[in-house]
C-alpha cells in the first residue's frame, strides 16, 4: 500500500480576533493598543516564560524565519557515534520492523512518546520509529509589556513507512496553558529538509508533504487536532548502487512573531535489492547493537564466546601479545557489514576471512569434533573478521546448532533492519 501524497497549504500569518482572558476586567485589551505575540521559544527552567507585568527584552521581539537545515556533509551513524545514540536489537527477536500508516502493528503514537519520555527529549526508538516531547510557549505583549502567556506540550512521534522510502510524522500540542490575555490566532508545525554532500555521492533535499488538514491555529490544537507530515524521496535521487538518500531533517513551531526549531534529526532511504524489501528507510542518526544473551537456549555457547573475546582477548586464540578485538561499545570500534556479492573486493575479503578462520581453527580442532563447527569472532560478515591478517580476532569449537541458529539472526536482522553494505554496528551481550 503506498502512502498518501499531501499537497502543502498555505496559512495566512494573521493574528485572530477572539481574546481569552484572566478572571479580571481590568485584563481586558485597550481597542487601540495592538496585541503582538513573540516567537515561540523552549520552556524550561533556564529559559522561562517572561514574567507578566515585565518589559519584553528586546532579543525576543523579533525572530526572522530559521532556514531549512544545512546541506549534510557526515553519514548519519558517524553523527550517532559522536553523540552516543544506540538502540539494541535482541538476537532472540525479530526486529520492529517498519510501519505502514493505517495497518496493524500500529504505529508509535504521539500518546506512546509521552509515556516513553516523560521528562522530555528525543530519541530514535530504532531505525524505523521516533519519538519527541517537549515544553514550548510564547508571550503576548502590548506596549512593551508582557500581558498574557500561551505555553504548550509538543508530542511528536514518527514512524518509516513500509516498503516505501520515507516516514510520516504525527504531532499533537496539549497540556495548553493560557494565562493573562491572549488571542487566537497562527500556531502551525512544519518541517523542512536538507540534502547530502560527500565524498561518496550527493542527493538533494528530501520531499516534505503537510496533510492539508493540519490544524494551524492555536484553538484547533486545543481542540484535540493534530499535524501529519510526510517526509521522502524517490529512487531516482539517490546515488550509488543503493540509491541512497541522506537527508537533515528539521521541525519548526511557527507563529506570528516568528519560528523556532523544536526537532532536528536525520534519515536515509535506499533501495538495496539485498534486504528484504527493495524500497526502504531509516532514522540514521543512531547506532545499532546486536545483542546476544548468555542465557539464551538458541545461542549461549556463541555468547559465551563473544563475550570472552570482548572482555578477556587475551584467553582466546589465537595468541597475540595485546590483542584488541573490536566490535563492544566499550572498545569504541564499530563492526562494519561485508556484502560479499557488491563486488570483487567484498568477494575477496570474504573469502579472506574464511581462509584465516579456518587456518586458525585447524590447530585447535577437537577429536572427536561432530556437532560442532569452529565459531569466529569479529563475524566473517565483517570488514573485522579474521581476514584484515592482524590477529585481533577470536576462534572457537560450539555447539553446530546453537552456532547457526545465531548466524542466521544476524543474517535476518541485516536485512530486515536495513544495514546496507558497510553500515557500522556493535555487540553487546546480555546475561
Amino acid at each position: 500500500m503506498s502512502r498518501a501524497r499531501f499537497t502543502v497549504t498555505a496559512a495566512a500569518l494573521l493574528i485572530g480576533v477572539s481574546t481569552t482572558t484572566a478572571a479580571t476586567a481590568a485584563s481586558v485589551t485597550p481597542p487601540d493598543r495592538a496585541i503582538v505575540v513573540t516567537a515561540p521559544r523552549t520552556v524550561d527552567a533556564d529559559h522561562p516564560l517572561t514574567p507578566i507585568g515585565t518589559a519584553l527584552p528586546q532579543s525576543l521581539r523579533t525572530s526572522p524565519a530559521p532556514a531549512a537545515p544545512p546541506v549534510q556533509s557526515e553519514h548519519g551513524d558517524a553523527i550517532a557515534r559522536r553523540t552516543g545514540a544506540t538502540y539494541t536489537v535482541d538476537a532472540d527477536r525479530a526486529p520492529a520492523g517498519p510501519k505502514q500508516r493505517g495497518l496493524g502493528p500500529a504505529a508509535v503514537s504521539p500518546a506512546q512518546c509521552a509515556a516513553l519520555l516523560p521528562s522530555g527529549g528525543t530519541r530514535i526508538i530504532n531505525h524505523f520509529e521516533f519519538c519527541h516531547v517537549s515544553t514550548s510557549g510564547y508571550d503576548v505583549v502590548q506596549g512593551g509589556k508582557v500581558i498574557g502567556h500561551v505555553s504548550w506540550r509538543q508530542l511528536t512521534a514518527g514512524n518509516i513507512y513500509a516498503n516505501d522510502r520515507g516516514a510520516f510524522f504525527t504531532t499533537a500540542l496539549d497540556r495548553v496553558v493560557r494565562t493573562g490575555t491572549t488571542t487566537d490566532g497562527l500556531l502551525r508545525v512544519d518541517w523542512a529538509a536538507g540534502g547530502y554532500s560527500g565524498p561518496d555521492g550527493s542527493n538533494k533535499a528530501c520531499d516534505v508533504h503537510a496533510n492539508p488538514s493540519n490544524p494551524a491555529l492555536l484553538s484547533a490544537w486545543q481542540s484535540g487536532a493534530t499535524a501529519t507530515h510526510d517526509i521522502s524521496s524517490q529512487r531516482a535521487d539517490g546515488y550509488g548502487r543503493d540509491f541512497v538518500s541522506r537527508c537533515a531533517i528539521a521541525s519548526y513551531i511557527r507563529n506570528t512573531g516568528g519560528a523556532a526549531q523544536i526537532i532536528s534529526s536525520g534519515m536515509r532511504a535506499d533501495s538495496a535489492s539485498y534486504l528484504n524489501h527493495f524500497n526502504g528507510a531509516i532514522f540514521d542518526r543512531v547506532s545499532p547493537v546486536m545483542s546476544y544473551s548468555r542465557s539464551s537456549t538458541s545461542h549461549k555457547v556463541v555468547a559465551d564466546h563473544i563475550y570472552d573475546a570482548q572482555t578477556k582477548p587475551a584467553s582466546t586464540w589465537p595468541t597475540k601479545p595485546g590483542k584488541v578485538i573490536p566490535g563492544s561499545i566499550a572498545s569504541g570500534k564499530t563492526l562494519s557489514r561485508l556484502y560479499e556479492k557488491w563486488d570483487a573486493a567484498a568477494a575477496s575479503q570474504r573469502q579472506k576471512n574464511e581462509t584465516a578462520k579456518n587456518n586458525a581453527c585447524a590447530p585447535i580442532r577437537p577429536t572427536p569434533s561432530d556437532g560442532l563447527d569452529c565459531d569466529e569472532y569479529p563475524f566473517g560478515s565483517t570488514w573485522e573478521g579474521a581476514g584484515v591478517g592482524d590477529n585481533n580476532f577470536s576462534v572457537r569449537y560450539l555447539d553446530s546448532g546453537q552456532n547457526r541458529s545465531a548466524g542466521g539472526s544476524l543474517a535476518a536482522w541485516y536485512a530486515a533492519d536495513r544495514i546496507l553494505h558497510r553500515d557500522k554496528f556493535y555487540v553487546a551481550i546480555s546475561s
